[in-house]
């Protein structure tokens, strides 16, 4: 009964409250394919295994399935979730791993460092 009134309390919670992955912040350049075929880029500001928020100009509808490109990954699958003005919250369609999201930032440092 205990674990039913927990579950029900953390449902009526804000969404930044109920995280459970924790979030990395990033710049990452990365293009985002939604689901009308428009290519846009974008620029990641955190990450997690979970999700990600981006910036981005290309107006997205809620919930609107897109898929993140980045060099040297797989394409991620996922659903926007939130927008505020250009930011935007994208949940992952299945959690990445946490191998893929270490190479996704040791990528963003090579690249920095080589600049």
């Amino acid at each position: 009964m205990m674990a039913t009134a927990r579950k029900q309390a953390g449902a009526s919670q804000p969404a930044s409250d109920r995280r459970y992955a924790i979030r990395i912040n990033v710049h990452i350049d990365a293009e985002l394919l939604d689901q009308g075929r428009r290519r846009c880029a974008v620029t990641l500001t955190n990450l997690s295994i979970t999700g990600c928020r981006f910036e981005s100009n290309l107006p997205l509808r809620l919930p609107a399935p897109i898929t993140l490109l980045i060099d040297g990954i797989d394409p991620i699958a996922g659903d926007v979730v939130w927008s505020d003005g250009t930011l935007v919250g994208c949940h992952f369609a299945e959690p990445l791993s946490p191998t893929i999201c270490n190479r996704i930032i040791r990528t963003l440092r090579d690249r920095a460092e080589r600049r």
